[in-house]
């Protein structure tokens, strides 16, 4: 796997403090990918935050469906291959997504 691109950014603006702004996970995804200057279709794997949360990983989902569903259909490619390492080792906090790179 390589790096390529990188975006930060904050969804402060939800319906409540703990909930998930979709539109800014969105936001973000769209940025990642001009960073690294890759189009949706040419993402194979991606490391959801995916918490495990019945309000944050249906955002989340929807999120990524929102960015990378129709561009992958038109392609012709395959839907993309998500995963959550939290799911297997739990929320490791501040080391969380050093877990996420690492898998």
């Amino acid at each position: 796997a390589m790096l390529r691109g990188a975006c930060v950014n904050h969804g402060g603006r939800a319906v409540t403090l703990t909930a998930p702004n979709g539109i800014a996970q969105q936001n973000v995804i769209k940025g990642a990918l001009k960073s690294a200057g890759l189009q949706p279709n040419d993402v194979d794997f991606l490391e959801a935050h995916g918490t495990g949360t019945a309000l944050g990983d249906p955002i989340e989902v929807a999120a990524l469906k929102a960015v990378f569903a129709k561009s992958r259909r038109d392609a012709g490619v395959s839907p993309l291959a998500i995963g959550a390492v939290k799911t297997h080792i739990g929320h490791l906090e501040g080391a969380a997504g050093m877990a996420g790179v690492l898998k």
